[in-house]
């Protein structure tokens, strides 16, 4: 929200209360809290440049002051105000203080209770809670919530407040409706929130001369603009977008600049068109002649291509005819060997993924990775990708950009609650809104004039004849396609060609259909036993789609889409009083994604198969857990979780109280919370607080397992 409508809001409201407030004495009461965690284990955050060791990471004050009063008019109204100052001395980046529209929100809530004929209406920034699951928010909903701790805070600190007409009108047969119309806003997750930076990410100045790569320690890096770097709960789906070393928003600079030097290095000897654009059309038949995956594999240089001449370089490669290259390999050549080598010896000498090794060292994002046989970097995922495609992305930038919904737009929800003559308590509800998580679509633009622009192919089989590849070309939306050769001549002018890849992040409208029942049974042996259940089908939602033909070929766009479709998620739990006062809840959580992808076709078409490559095929892929790392980790059709929670007070009166909450995650992920509150006096409680995260690393659970922690806490009331 912007200032100047933050401030309206607060000053309509405080001349609400104030015009009313002439007799009337607020009450003012207080919470101070201060909360420190610590690492309980060694290791390596998602994203994080350096090892941590068991460090504290937390060291968090804040102040809340709440003030409730009457209004005295005619409706005897009430209002209520929550205030908070916030301070975490560890805090990563802006998470040091307060910022609005998150946990650390200095106005967290501020409302009028009113009522008109036979509605009771609360207008204001507030919350509004509807579901009732444990450790998860189905059908709550209205609120967003700021993960940035994941699930570690209370629902009622991590719910952000916004502002709201909140009415409901019970009817005569005892039927409650509830209509709430309320300001969108989206969950915030480390990595992934409103402080990302939104600057164009370029390395300089589009590199238009050749260079040895043994020199090219001296251009300028990107790297160091990034989010929530060391943050503990970053997770690697945002990190695969945001991450100084795995996100593509990093990553795209220093591909533009080594694109670029692709391009030089690769110009023909005698060319008058220097520059990365370089419409030869010798220079491109050359360029498509290789990929990554050719350049990149075991085989010597010397053993790509013909060498009519049988002097061991390529015909390709041959000084006479691509001097930049051969002079570049050779110098790196004599800086690591000896100062007596040759062109014959260099090209020898190197294979191309040492070649490659060269050209990614000056670059600190994760482009090419050589020890490894995984794959597990930008280029190994690129293989297909053409050099002429290469010379494509010369000098190529990115920046990220916010289009997120106006302050005119809102949600409207609605739930109708009832009890049956049987005793069963259930809700109907509905919703009309932005979904609070934000997607991301990405698109390239023309870096001078904006344009959007659109992507044209032209295929090229491989040195093998079998494996299909096709060289990219960025074009103005206006512009046609062209067919036929290969040749530069085909692609008309350069003026498109230096683009910048543009990450929107968006939220979009979907329509919620859910509701809730919960029933007692008495039974001999355990006593009551309520048996609750939430379900919640959701229309036109977004899911990430990984398209990896695409990938493999370079066009970022389409490899990651956020395509539409719908999903119904539901909960099924049963409580019990068990031994003394132990409530026992056991809970069965299931997300079915209804238009779930798993497909074996390649980005033209063909159906993917061993002579192609390893880098084919579209799936759904999974938010939380996508990365570089893990092949983009595919997503379960229905992925299911199963939970136990045990709460129970100890203490002569039951003054204290334990809860314990574990979490089973599908494929391994494993999440528990032990906390425990002691109070020590009718003002002072102490909390101590174990959260332990371990099981497979690429689920949302076990990808944590170094940021498990144990936070110890004072809160003290007034």
């Amino acid at each position: 929200m912007r200032k100047d409508k933050f401030k309206l809001y607060i000053t309509v409201l405080a001349t609400a209360i104030s015009s009313t407030m002439v007799h009337a004495e607020p009450e003012v009461t207080g919470k101070l809290t201060h909360e420190s965690a610590s690492y309980t284990e060694s290791g390596t955050n998602i994203g994080a440049a350096s090892a941590h060791d068991k460090d504290n990471f937390k060291s968090e004050t804040s102040a809340r002051i709440y003030i409730d009063g009457n209004l005295e008019d005619e409706r005897q109204s009430t209002y209520h105000i929550e205030l908070q100052a916030f301070n975490d001395a560890e805090g990563i980046g802006d998470r040091d203080g307060n910022e609005s529209y998150t946990q650390r929100d200095p106005l967290r809530e501020a409302y009028i209770d009113t009522s008109y004929e036979d509605w009771l209406i609360r207008l204001g920034k507030q919350q509004v809670v509807w579901g009732t699951a444990d450790g998860m928010k189905l059908l709550d909903s209205i609120n967003p919530t700021d993960y940035s701790e994941l699930s570690q805070n209370q629902m009622e600190d991590s719910r952000i407040p916004v502002w709201m007409v909140n009415a409901d009108k019970t009817f005569e047969d005892g039927k409650n409706l509830q209509i709430v119309v309320s300001q969108p806003k989206e969950n915030i997750f480390a990595g992934l929130n409103r402080n990302i930076n939104t600057s164009v990410r370029s390395n300089g100045a589009m590199v238009t001369s050749p260079a040895n790569p043994a020199t090219f320690g001296s251009l300028s890096d990107t790297a160091s603009i990034t989010l929530d770097r060391g943050h503990p709960f970053v997770m690697k789906g945002p990190d695969s977008i945001t991450g100084a070393t795995n996100g593509f928003l990093n990553i795209v600079p220093d591909l533009g600049s080594i694109a670029s030097q692709f391009g030089l290095q690769f110009m023909p000897s005698g060319s008058t068109d220097l520059g990365v654009n370089a419409d030869d059309a010798f220079n491109h038949a050359n360029m498509n002649y290789f990929t990554v995956g050719i350049f990149t594999g075991a085989a010597k240089l010397k053993n790509l291509g013909t060498d009519s001449d049988s002097n061991g370089i390529p015909d390709n490669f041959e000084p006479s005819t691509n001097v930049n290259f051969v002079n570049s390999m050779k110098g790196a050549y004599n800086q690591q060997v000896d100062s007596t080598g040759t062109a014959a010896e260099a090209l020898n000498f190197y294979s191309g993924a040492q070649g490659m090794q060269i050209f990614v060292t000056p670059y600190a994002t994760n482009l090419y990775n050589s020890s490894t046989s995984a794959r597990d970097s930008a280029f190994e995922y690129m293989d297909r990708a053409t050099f002429s495609t290469f010379d494509t992305f010369g000098g190529a930038t990115s920046r990220y950009k916010y289009s997120m919904p106006e302050n005119s737009d809102t949600d409207i929800s609605l739930r109708v609650k009832d009890t049956l003559n049987n005793g069963m308590n259930y809700s109907l509800n509905y919703s009309y809104a932005y979904d609070k998580n934000p997607i991301i679509d990405m698109y390239w633009e023309n870096n001078s004039t904006g344009a959007k622009l659109k992507t044209c192919y032209q295929n090229v089989t491989q040195q093998d004849g079998v494996t299909k590849t096709a060289r990219l070309r960025l074009m103005d939306q206006s512009s046609a396609c062209p067919t036929g050769s290969t040749d530069a001549a085909d692609y008309g002018s350069n003026s498109t060609k230096t683009a910048t890849l543009v990450f929107d992040q968006k939220v979009k409208r979907i329509h919620n259909i859910g509701g809730s029942f919960d029933y007692a049974i008495e039974t001999d042996s355990l006593g009551p036993v309520v048996i609750r259940g939430e379900a919640l089908y959701q229309k036109d939602t977004y899911s990430p789609v990984m398209d990896r033909g695409y990938l493999s070929i370079g066009d970022l766009p389409k490899a990651l889409t956020m395509r539409k479709g719908d999903r119904f998620k539901y909960v099924l739990g049963a409580d019990i009083t068990a031994l003394t006062n132990m409530m026992v809840s056991m809970q069965f959580i299931q997300d079915r994604n209804l238009d779930h992808i798993d497909s074996k076709k390649d980005w033209n078409g063909d159906t993917c198969n061993s002579s192609i490559t390893a880098n084919c095929g579209v799936y759904t892929t999974d938010y939380a857990t996508m990365h570089l790392t893990n092949d983009f980790n595919k997503a379960e059709k229905d992925k299911n979780f199963y939970s136990l929670y045990l709460s129970k007070p100890y203490g002569e009166s039951g003054q204290h109280r334990w809860n314990n909450i574990f979490i089973y995650e599908e494929n391994g992920g494993k999440w528990n919370r032990l906390d425990t509150e002691y109070t020590i006096d009718d003002n002072t409680i102490a909390t101590v607080e174990y959260n332990k995260y371990w099981g497979n690393a690429n689920t949302q659970f076990g990808q944590l397992e170094k940021s498990s922690n144990v936070q110890v806490g004072l809160k003290y009331t007034f």
